[in-house]
């Protein structure tokens, strides 16, 4: 395994979570896992160096130029005309909340970020990368939208762990699997596949978001 920087050349604004840094371990681990359906065997095939469950993979890089609002109507109106009466109500006496005529349409809003490329520092089976990588077409957020559109990924050697750079986390890195500088804040975050599992959270030495 080598050391990498793994570039994607975008052809439209990106959209990422409050809370994501979007690493490359797990868009690798996304592509796998629609290849095996199982998670576990998806997570173990990503082609990067992990110990104890840490993969040596960056959050996401980007140099934005640009950095707006952007807001989608989420169609929440009832569609059910059966007697409420009818049906089983939760424990407050209201109706659930797919079954509530008062609903009306909600608005979410989200950061569109604009950049030529995003950048990923990795240590790991370059050939392999590339050929999972080519897979994917969108990455971040309302990709059904056209955002985050991936022209092409592009993987060359580059001098990096994969975790630090100069002291810096590159990836949220538990406290005591840290050996960077230890001065920076702490904060909450998911360090390991699946990102979205409560139970991969910890206190952690992390880069700054998007838009932070």
């Amino acid at each position: 395994m080598n050391g990498l920087k793994v570039t994607a050349e975008l052809d439209s604004p990106l959209i990422i979570g409050a809370s994501a840094h979007m690493t490359l371990d797990g868009i690798l681990g996304a592509v796998l896992f629609d290849d095996l359906q199982d998670i576990e065997a998806a997570h173990a095939a990503i082609p990067i160096k992990q110990v104890n469950g840490l993969f040596h993979a960056s959050a996401m890089f980007v140099d934005t130029l640009n950095e707006t609002k952007v807001s989608f109507i989420a169609g929440l109106h009832a569609q059910h005309s059966i007697d409420p009466d009818l049906i089983l109500k939760k424990k407050d006496g209201a109706l659930h909340r797919a079954f509530d005529s008062k609903l009306t349409n909600v608005m979410n809003t989200y950061r569109s970020i604009t950049a030529s490329d995003a950048t990923w520092y990795v240590v790991g089976d370059a050939s392999r990368i590339q050929a999972l990588l080519n897979r994917v077409h969108f990455i971040g957020k309302r990709r059904a939208s056209g955002y985050g559109r991936v022209l092409s990924w592009h993987c060359e050697i580059f001098d990096t762990n994969g975790l630090t750079s100069y002291g810096d986390p590159l990836r949220p890195i538990p406290v005591d699997m840290f050996d960077g500088d230890r001065s920076l804040p702490v904060v909450d975050a998911a360090w390991r596949p699946a990102y979205w599992d409560m139970r991969n959270r910890a206190a952690c030495y992390a880069p700054t978001l998007l838009g932070q």
